[in-house]
């Protein structure tokens, strides 16, 4: 197993000037191998102290059973993406109330729990307030291609082939119990339209905005909020199918007198 040491990590903070900043972790902790005299026991709680001693520590604490069970605690460490984002949870980090795509944080203020976010990719949403901070996306062991911020950039963008699909339910938060409708910004269902960032994330990495640091056994990797959004907006502009497979044949919408996904022809 490869292993890297608290030298290694300190020269990656300074590396990725992630001092005093804002920084949501997507993490897989175990792809870079071991670090160096800590046990394996104890690797959560020492990578989220020496994070918490560098910077704002956000991470992504998503679950995608909403939409068929129509609920929700987000009270509980239900995080779906990573050992190291429920042991946030466990440590009393505040979440956003969202269903699917909440985030938490040791910064109350940028995540705002009392607030209830039924877009998590609008101007009222988690992602937006990150990116008017300029925070930095630290990709810690998982793979750039899984950065749903991406989404949010999207949408901010006006794409056509997503659009906006409800989910009706309820969600569970410290003080509320709260019903209503919660929003993602989708593909439609049939599989029609797919995403394929390859090609985006290749020009990033290439024009070396997509920072990298060789960390144990593999990359890890960094990139301004701001200019993330800034580079998406380029592309997009150059390209409004860039971040798809194909030009799709037909564009999709959500009915709600129907409760359905309907589509109609592409005129553009």
């Amino acid at each position: 197993m490869n292993i890297y040491s608290i030298k290694d990590l300190n020269e990656m903070i300074k590396s990725f000037n992630l001092k005093n900043q804002y920084v949501l972790i997507h993490s897989s902790l175990f792809t870079l191998g071991k670090i160096e005299n800590i046990p394996i026991s104890q690797i959560n709680d020492f990578l989220l102290n020496f994070f918490e001693e560098n910077f704002k520590v956000f991470f992504p604490t998503y679950n995608y059973s909403f939409p068929k069970t129509g609920f929700i605690d987000l009270t509980k460490p239900n995080s779906q993406v990573g050992e190291l984002t429920n042991f946030a949870l466990k440590k009393g980090y505040f979440r956003t109330s969202t269903p699917m795509f909440s985030h938490c944080g040791n910064d109350k203020e940028l995540i705002k729990e009392d607030f209830i976010e039924t877009n998590p990719f609008s101007e009222e949403s988690f992602f937006h307030r990150f990116r008017e901070k300029n925070g930095k996306f630290l990709i810690f062991g998982a793979k750039p291609l899984h950065l749903t911020y991406i989404i949010y950039t999207e949408y901010m963008n006006n794409v056509k082939y997503r659009f906006l699909k409800p989910f009706e339910g309820k969600i569970k938060t410290k003080n509320n119990l709260i019903s209503g409708k919660f929003y993602h910004f989708a593909f439609p269902l049939n599989g029609e339209i797919k995403h394929n960032y390859c090609k985006f994330y290749s020009y990033l990495i290439n024009k070396k905005i997509l920072k990298s640091f060789y960390l144990g056994k593999k990359s890890v990797y960094c990139i301004d909020a701001n200019e993330f959004f800034d580079e998406v907006s380029k592309y997009l502009k150059n390209n409004p199918f860039g971040l798809i497979e194909k030009k799709p044949i037909y564009l999709y919408y959500w009915d709600d007198k129907e409760k359905k996904e309907k589509k109609y022809k592409v005129d553009i």
